[in-house]
């Protein structure tokens, strides 16, 4: 009995000394002191709080089947956290670090697989547990090399598995999407070798295939062409204060000339986030047209060239790629031959990346124009205001805030931009139309009437809508000609249809056509020539008379006037020999043109213009066809029979050039001849129809309804 009470005291003394610390000393990791037979620590006594421990236990916590030590204990840490995250708790804070957990058991596993045989047996029971584990099919194995930083999360819980394993087959809009949509379902199905064990070879070369298939296969992140190494004002090219500066010269001076950019979005901050392409490149074009700027447009342009490479090596892709593309096109530069101009390089990668973001696809809902319909259209032809706010990087804005209306509508223009650009420059060079035409194009026409139009949208929306119809109204204009002989209508009725045809087409235009038919034999074909004798004569007049407004002029609008200058030269050409008042008026206005071209072309001295090219050019035609007119009068007959008779009739009488046209005698000639740059368009249409240029002519060498006889740029026709 006495040994019983004696020994009471020392084993309380004992559980005293083993009692675990408290749970404020435990939460401040210090060590927990307590005096003898005290229940209270030291460190609660002086600051006068409850002093709480729990109870102390000798041996294994209750429920732990084996013990581990090392790497094997770490092993067993690792998986009880993956399962309890499996089950719901919140102990793992996101998937990623679930996925380094993940990569670090599967290297402990190896490292334990090629260790010391002393642990195969504790090895053997994790192998067990482990395959307990891997038996549901939605679990997915981890590359053993790849680093999980660079994997997607692919384990889902059971508890999920109806929200996670949500992987829509219907929304995908193409083959390749299905077949991304496909893959990652299969993803979850876990390689096994025949014996029922995973095989640590197999499941190692498995588990790198699915990982490149995954990150093939995984979705669109946007690729933008920003960082210290390609941004110009990070890299000393340019100051944040011109960058400014540059910015507003171009918004007051150049907005004009190339649309898709609105000022309200594109500041210079928000563009340095997007895109240094486009930030060099607006940069670069304003510096182009500033007298003062030469040695900044330089840096500036030769920093544009090489991010221009970077993003064709480096697969860069963004809205604003795409408009810094359609900025550069307007004014690139010559090359040694005609045949070297970049134009349809860069209009091609600017078209490639707006297909490959989707840009042409309508947004649904609308991002800000109720007026366009959407009945109709193909779901492959539209695409969500929140998935495409996804691709640009925006996926944190609502798309029915302003902020993501305006990011939704800047879409649109961009697309209807490089719509009219496209269609300009295969125009003016004679290419065949590569951009599709969309849905989004189709239905345009009310596009620029919105609370967030630019001022700029109206433009765009009346030439691309001009663009568009036109194709139609060429095909109703042939169908006319072509039905002639089938119907066995009159001239008169042929001509009339056509000009109706014209004439309601441009009237949505507020523009005339005021061109009178003559009731002769030929007026179909009179009314053609004079109607584009017209054309040609009118757009030079107004380059002319315009060169003020032209001096920021796009290539393609020097292209056209060159075009323009040409036809008017081939068609005086008749006019001279039929000894007509108009040849040197056409002749002057061509001169006129030149000299106002080469103005524009190189000023600043910076500018080096393709118009300085086509100016020097159209000089020496304007030579050769006076040379070629002054030898055909010298050869020609003195008589005055002849200067009656007609120069062209209407049978095949060959090659103008070869003809040996009349001369009309020096007193009959006008002494002032109408000078075209200071008329309107009303004294020019009825100087061409009041006056004998050979119109009704037959000419062999200039057949209308061949397009090749039209190539102008091939410039030995008009030698």
């Amino acid at each position: 009995m006495s040994e019983t009470v004696a020994s009471g005291p020392d084993s309380d003394t004992r559980d005293d000394e083993r009692l675990a610390a408290c749970f404020n000393c435990k939460r401040s990791k210090l060590k927990c002191v307590r005096t003898a037979g005290s229940s209270v620590c030291t460190r609660c006594r002086q600051r006068r709080i409850e002093c709480a421990a729990p109870a102390y236990h000798v041996g294994r916590h209750k429920g732990v089947k084996n013990k581990h030590t090392g790497l094997e204990k770490a092993v067993h840490q690792i998986e009880q956290a993956l399962r309890r995250s499996s089950a719901g708790h919140e102990q793992i804070q996101s998937q990623e670090q679930a996925n380094e957990l993940r990569y670090l058991l599967e290297r402990s596993r190896e490292l334990l697989a090629s260790g010391d045989r002393s642990g195969v047996d504790d090895y053997a029971t994790l192998k067990s547990e482990e395959q307990d584990q891997r038996s549901s099919p939605n679990r997915t194995p981890t590359s053993l090399d790849t680093p999980p930083s660079q994997l997607a999360a692919r384990d889902h819980p059971p508890m999920q598995k109806g929200e996670g394993d949500q992987l829509s087959l219907d929304d995908a809009e193409n083959p390749l999407q299905l077949l991304a949509r496909t893959s990652e379902l299969l993803s979850a199905i876990q390689p096994r070798a025949p014996n029922g064990v995973p095989g640590h070879t197999a499941f190692k070369y498995a588990s790198r295939n699915d990982n490149d298939l995954q990150k093939f296969f995984g979705p669109y992140q946007p690729r933008l062409d920003v960082g210290d190494d390609l941004d110009p004002v990070e890299l000393g090219l340019i100051t944040l204060a011109e960058a400014e500066a540059l910015f507003s010269y171009f918004y007051d001076k150049l907005a004009h000339t190339r649309w898709g950019i609105d000022p309200v979005i594109h500041t210079v901050d928000f563009v340095r986030s997007r895109s240094s392409f486009l930030l060099t490149s607006i940069a670069a074009a304003s510096a182009l047209f500033s007298p003062s700027l030469e040695s900044l447009y330089k840096r500036l342009s030769n920093h544009r060239q090489k991010l221009a490479g970077i993003i064709l090596s480096k697969q860069y892709k963004s809205v604003e790629i795409v408009l810094a593309f359609m900025v550069n096109i307007p004014w690139i530069s010559a090359g040694d031959h005609w045949a070297d101009d970049e134009t349809s390089t860069w209009l091609s990668m600017a078209l490639t990346i707006a297909l490959d973001i989707s840009l042409n696809k309508i947004i649904l809902p609308s991002s800000c124009d109720p007026h366009t319909p959407r009945d109709g259209v193909a779901t492959a032809d539209c695409i969500t205001a929140r998935k495409a706010l996804l691709i640009d990087g925006f996926g944190d804005i609502d798309p029915a805030s302003l902020p993501g209306r305006r990011l939704l509508r800047r879409r649109e223009r961009t697309w209807l931009s490089l719509f009219v650009l496209e269609r300009g420059v295969c125009l003016a060079r004679g290419r065949d139309y590569v951009l599709p035409m969309s849905p989004l194009i189709e239905s345009c026409d009310q596009w620029h009437l919105s609370e967030l139009a630019d001022r700029w949208d109206g433009s765009i929306v009346s030439v691309a809508v001009l663009r568009r119809d036109l194709a139609n109204l060429i095909a109703r204009v042939r169908a006319i000609c072509d039905g002639y002989v089938d119907n066995n209508d009159s001239e008169a009725a042929v001509v009339e249809r056509l000009k109706t045809e014209i004439t309601l087409f441009f009237d949505r235009w507020y523009q005339t056509w005021p061109l009178q038919i003559g009731d002769r034999e030929l007026a179909a074909r009179h009314y053609f020539r004079a109607a584009g004798l017209s054309s040609a004569l009118n757009v030079l007049r107004v380059a002319v008379q315009g060169e003020n407004q032209l001096k920021s002029m796009p290539n393609n609008t020097a292209i056209m006037i060159s075009c323009a200058a040409c036809f008017a030269l081939r068609v005086g050409t008749v006019a001279d020999a039929r000894g007509s008042s108009l040849a040197p008026s056409i002749r002057t206005l061509i001169t006129e043109t030149t000299d106002v071209l080469e103005r524009i072309g190189s000023t600043p001295i910076q500018r080096k213009g393709l118009s300085c090219i086509f100016a020097r050019q159209l000089r020496q035609i304007l030579k050769l066809a006076s040379r070629s007119a002054d030898n055909a009068r010298s050869h020609a007959a003195p008589s005055r029979e002849a200067t009656t008779a007609p120069v062209f009739p209407d049978i095949n009488t060959g090659n103008v050039h070869h003809t040996l046209p009349v001369e009309m005698p020096p007193s009959t000639m006008p002494s002032d001849y109408p000078l075209f740059s200071t008329m309107s368009n009303v004294q020019l249409d009825e100087a061409i129809n009041n006056t004998d240029v050979g119109l009704e002519s037959l000419w062999e060498d200039f057949q209308f309804q061949n397009g090749a006889d039209l190539d102008w740029m091939d410039w030995s026709t008009f030698a």
